[in-house]
């Protein structure tokens, strides 16, 4: 494409003004590579040189920001996605369904010990606590009234026990008189969590509950040779 003298004199005035190539090429609609032949001989300032490389740090920290506002909104729309459909898939549990789910939440998070006499489940995510909670009201008729809790802190967090007892208390529904004395670990800890981020771990066992253990290991042994075939 030909251009006149016209726009080669803006182009050359507009380097001598000290704009950059992409600000000049937005001006006169003038291809780069045409632009360097126009202006090779046009020397800038020290102060121009300075301002154009402090633009051009500023363009690309403002396309960096820009890429990665892009690259967050392109992760949590996959998230909700996969989230939706994690949910969608799934679906609505059968009775059956809801009782396989405790087996293998028991499996993975229960008291097996060869020497328990009850039993016994320990984690310090409140949902999958209350899940464990209503599988045992729903699956054995036991009662929260059944249920001891006893609460696990790092001796950090000694001072908030008690508040940490009574946010429990509300996750599960049992009395404040059913948790047994606190047990502190004496391990001192480099990362200190947010007070409502630390809720410790919960112990839970069931009162009397010899059968249902030894029941309970018979879900998991058939559940092993569910695998094993």
């Amino acid at each position: 494409m030909q251009h006149n003298q016209v726009v080669k004199n803006k182009v050359r005035q507009l380097r001598i003004e000290g704009l950059s190539l992409g600000q000049i090429y937005k001006e006169t609609n003038v291809p780069k590579t045409t632009i360097r032949s126009w202006i090779r001989d046009i020397e800038l300032s020290e102060r121009q040189l300075n301002n154009l490389k402090s633009g051009t740090q500023k363009a690309l920290q403002e396309g960096r920001i820009r890429k990665q506002k892009q690259d967050k909104a392109l992760r949590l729309n996959n998230e909700k996605t996969l989230l939706s459909k994690g949910i969608t898939k799934v679906g609505n549990l059968s009775s059956r369904d809801f009782f396989m789910a405790g087996i293998a939440l028991y499996w993975g998070e229960g008291f097996k010990n060869k020497h328990e006499h009850r039993l016994g489940f320990c984690n310090s995510d409140p949902e999958m606590i209350k899940f464990y909670i209503k599988w045992l009201e729903k699956s054995f008729s036991v009662k929260k009234d059944s249920i001891i809790a006893r609460l696990t802190l790092n001796e950090s967090y000694k001072e908030k026990t008690e508040k940490i007892e009574n946010y429990w208390g509300k996750v599960t529904g049992i009395s404040k008189s059913q948790f047994t004395k606190t047990f502190y670990q004496k391990t001192k800890w480099k990362k200190q969590y947010k007070e409502n981020n630390y809720h410790g771990v919960l112990r839970i066992h069931v009162k009397d509950s010899l059968d249902l253990l030894l029941l309970m290991r018979g879900f998991i042994e058939r559940m092993k040779l569910s695998v094993i075939k």
